[in-house]
């Protein structure tokens, strides 16, 4: 009789477990949406380390992501603890041109960043305010004697600089404008 008293038990405890009430199905929407983000975060890396701009998200034009997050409200405060994470534009403005090889790249005046191309020997591409961009880089820590080498003029972009305090890295390779 004593043997049979752990396995009545068991039979009773695995009894209480059954599924009497149908409010578990949450728990199989959050396991969904858990694998499909698992599988979207699942991107091979380019050469230079960062994501390709084919497995960019193609949803919404004139996006400035950092990491999954989007950057235009972080903008107009100071981008420096974000150093160096990953930056992504999609179809990002061209807003100013800044120098030969680095511009202005989100909505509007009050609303950038400035990108500099990493040229790697190779001739600096077309840049017109205007024209849409795609590219991947990571924020640099932008110092006050970077601001000739960078483009920027001390009236129409140093202040905004100095307030992000950083700039996107972006390599040739890895920039796309239209």
């Amino acid at each position: 009789m004593s043997r049979l008293a752990p396995l009545a038990l068991i039979v009773l405890l695995a009894a209480g477990c059954g599924d009497k009430d149908k409010s578990s199905s949450p728990s199989t929407t959050t396991t969904t949406t858990t694998t499909a983000s698992t599988t979207t975060s699942t991107v091979s890396t380019g050469p230079s380390g960062t994501t390709p701009l084919s497995a960019l998200p193609s949803s919404k034009a004139n996006r400035l992501l950092l990491g999954k997050r989007d950057l235009y409200p972080l903008l107009a405060g100071s981008l420096a603890p974000y150093v160096p994470n990953q930056v992504t534009g999609k179809s990002v403005n061209v807003v100013q041109v800044a120098g030969i090889d680095s511009f202005w790249a989100g909505r509007n005046a009050k609303q950038r960043i400035l990108v500099k191309i990493n040229l790697k020997g190779k001739q600096p591409p077309q840049l017109d305010a205007g024209q849409q961009a795609d590219f991947v880089g990571h924020l640099v820590k932008a110092k006050p004697k970077d601001k000739d080498r960078l483009g920027v003029k001390e009236k129409s972009g140093g202040p905004v600089l100095q307030n992000q305090g950083v700039y996107v890295l972006v390599s040739v390779g890895d920039l796309k404008l239209h």
